[in-house]
């Protein structure tokens, strides 16, 4: 086999994305991608606030060798973040990354990325292309979020994204009609990425973006967090509270061992429906009561 290429596989943390991006680059790397981590990683059984990205680096074989890229990672103390090295044919690297993220329907919406297209007959589309934040429909836990706003969404809704990442989840109940979104997360990054999304989908007038000490959030009728199980169990008392009596909250991010222990730390709040699945991913959801 000729190496044409030498693929770098990282495991980066959200905030740390930017900065690795920028150095992969000026070292030379041909093209840096940033994807939704997979049902493997560890991180998700454990009390990271938000998840890992799955960074992906190509360089050319002709300039670049295993060692140089070796000494890049140890330069940059990137060993932490578990980077391993594939060699590669030739191939057409952006036909591959573009057939990974097809446009995917969600009930009354479409998620298409720039290299493709929802059909003429998709009452709402949503335009989005993978990058630094997490969300872009490929993703269970996404999946299981967008299916739940495409039900429960009638127009007029107030909505919170707690964890909003591209602001995908505040998006999408805007484009099924919610009134107004409050996008929260403890990223920057994250909520640079959602507005420039927010702004490519033309619903910019409608979102509020702020990271969680800057929040001011209302009452809401509806509440959706895809985190991680830690947070959503510290969270618990205050995103419960940030529901107006009869709304609605659904948690994702959740293991299915994970499923009772988020039950019963909601279960005081809200009158919980039988709990979603799609792979080995949980939805959690229910309806806000009075008692608490």
């Amino acid at each position: 086999m000729k190496i044409a290429w030498w693929q770098l596989d990282m495991r980066v943390p959200a905030a740390a994305a930017a900065a690795v991006e920028a150095q992969l680059l000026d070292a030379g790397a041909e093209a840096v991608t940033f994807l939704e981590g997979d049902d493997s990683e560890a991180v998700f059984d454990e009390g990271d606030i938000w998840q890992n990205s799955r960074c992906e680096a190509l360089f050319a074989a002709d300039s670049h060798s295993e060692t140089t890229l070796r000494n890049l990672v140890r330069d940059n103390d990137w060993r932490p973040y578990a980077a391993h090295f594939t060699a590669l044919e030739e191939q057409d690297w952006v036909a591959a990354t573009q057939a990974a993220f097809p446009a995917r329907c969600f009930g009354r919406l479409w998620v298409t990325p720039s290299w493709d297209a929802a059909p003429a007959s998709a009452p709402r589309v949503l335009h989005l292309d993978p990058g630094q934040a997490f969300g872009t429909g490929a993703h269970a836990t996404t999946a299981l979020c967008l299916r739940f706003l495409d039900t429960q969404i009638r127009g007029g809704e107030s909505l919170i994204d707690y964890g909003c990442g591209s602001g995908i989840l505040a998006i999408a109940g805007l484009l099924l009609g919610a009134g107004q979104a409050f996008g929260v997360d403890t990223d920057p990054v994250a909520l640079q990425v959602a507005a420039a999304n927010a702004e490519r989908n033309g619903i910019s007038a409608g979102l509020q973006l702020a990271l969680p000490e800057n929040a001011r959030l209302p009452l809401a009728d509806i509440l959706v967090a895809n985190i991680l199980a830690t947070p959503l169990l510290t969270l618990a008392p205050a995103l419960a509270h940030s529901v107006r009596p009869g709304g609605w909250i659904a948690l994702s991010g959740i293991l299915h061992h994970q499923e009772a222990e988020i039950h019963a730390a909601y279960e005081p709040y809200f009158d919980l429906a039988v709990a979603q699945h799609e792979e080995d991913w949980s939805l959690l959801y229910g309806q806000r009561n009075t008692g608490v």
